[in-house]
């Protein structure tokens, strides 16, 4: 095991897991329908519970968690909740986004467990592999979501312009 590679890759998932947590933290702002705030704060909650125990097993290596705060926080957040109160808030529109986003983290997970497989210790390959799996079910739920709006869309256009 390689402790400074080990500690970069966290690190990454770390980054990774920040931008779920603002992804869905948006997402919660731009819909307006409760089960989808539901959804998506127990979404950002996971999340802040894989980048602690990032975060944790990096300070055991003896490295320091990233955590990235953008110099411009404050007026990239005013902007998106700007932008939020202003764009159509479709629902499969929202759930297709985080189906993407969702799909960009999985993917992450697996390049990081693939290419570092050397690199992290039994333990660490652990950890990371039923964060994946956990991300996989959230992407599987977002796209079920997603795809039962389609479908209800379709019904009803049939219906609808029969």
């Amino acid at each position: 095991m390689n402790k400074d590679k080990s500690i970069v890759v966290l690190n990454n998932l770390i980054e990774i897991n920040n931008d779920r947590i603002q992804v869905y933290e948006t997402a919660t702002i731009v819909t307006e329908e409760s089960d989808l705030k539901d959804l998506f704060c127990e979404f950002q909650q996971t999340s802040k519970i894989f980048k602690s125990e990032l975060a944790e097993e990096v300070q055991k290596m003896g490295g320091i968690p990233v955590d990235i705060i953008k110099k411009n926080s404050f007026f990239v957040r005013l902007w998106i909740n700007f932008k939020a109160s202003l764009i159509n808030k479709d629902r499969e529109d929202i759930l297709n986004t985080l189906e993407y986003k969702e799909f960009v983290a999985i993917k992450s997970y697996k390049e990081t467990l693939a290419d570092n497989f050397d690199h992290l210790t039994a333990e660490l390959l652990i950890i990371l592999k039923s964060q994946q799996i956990l991300l996989t079910a959230h992407h599987d739920e977002v796209k079920k979501l997603g795809d039962l709006c389609c479908l209800n869309k379709n019904i009803f256009s049939l219906i609808y312009f029969k």
